[in-house]
């Protein structure tokens, strides 16, 4: 369990902390904001990891093949951000995506649907084993396009299910 955390569960949030530290935009220059509903403020992370483990003929431990996370923060001002974080390890080479969008979102709580508009985003991709490749940067306006995501919460009120996937709330 130690492991994961480690090689999991720290890398995500202290990109999470980094992102959120060095974003650009306070949240009144992003313009005005849209409605949520007390009930959905806040931070909500999902996200997932193999249960395999890939180790070297030597017997160091290479990583999980596979990790993946999104995260939204919905903002009572009507704005979010939303991250996203996947790695894959194909026997030590590790590539990282991390994208993350600010802007606007709507929640229609009668169709329980939200609708997110980024006004801002970046992009970063990480090779270990072709740095050559590597990349950091801003989002285009074609990148930047409007979203609606369908929501409700389980029956026990305890996780957010956001187009079937499940989200639980957390800080950072």
């Amino acid at each position: 369990m130690k492991k994961v955390v480690l090689t999991v569960i720290r890398p995500l949030m202290v990109i999470l902390l980094v992102s959120t530290i060095i974003s650009c935009k306070k949240e009144s220059e992003l313009g005005p904001g849209g409605f949520v509903p007390n009930d959905l403020a806040g931070k909500w992370l999902h996200g997932n990891f193999a249960m395999a483990n890939f180790w070297g003929y030597d017997g160091s431990y290479q990583g999980n093949p596979f990790e993946q996370s999104v995260a939204f923060d919905f903002k009572a001002s009507g704005h979010f951000e939303m991250y996203y974080i996947g790695v894959a390890n194909d026997y030590g080479c590790r590539t990282e995506a991390l994208s993350h969008y600010k802007g606007k979102v709507d929640f229609n709580e009668a169709a329980k649907t939200f609708t997110i508009t980024p006004t801002e985003g970046t992009f970063r991709g990480f090779y270990s084993c072709a740095s050559n490749r590597n990349f950091n940067r801003k989002a285009s306006s074609d990148d930047l396009k409007p979203q609606t995501f369908s929501y409700e919460f389980t029956d026990d009120g305890k996780w957010l299910m956001i187009n079937g996937s499940s989200f639980k709330t957390t800080s950072w």
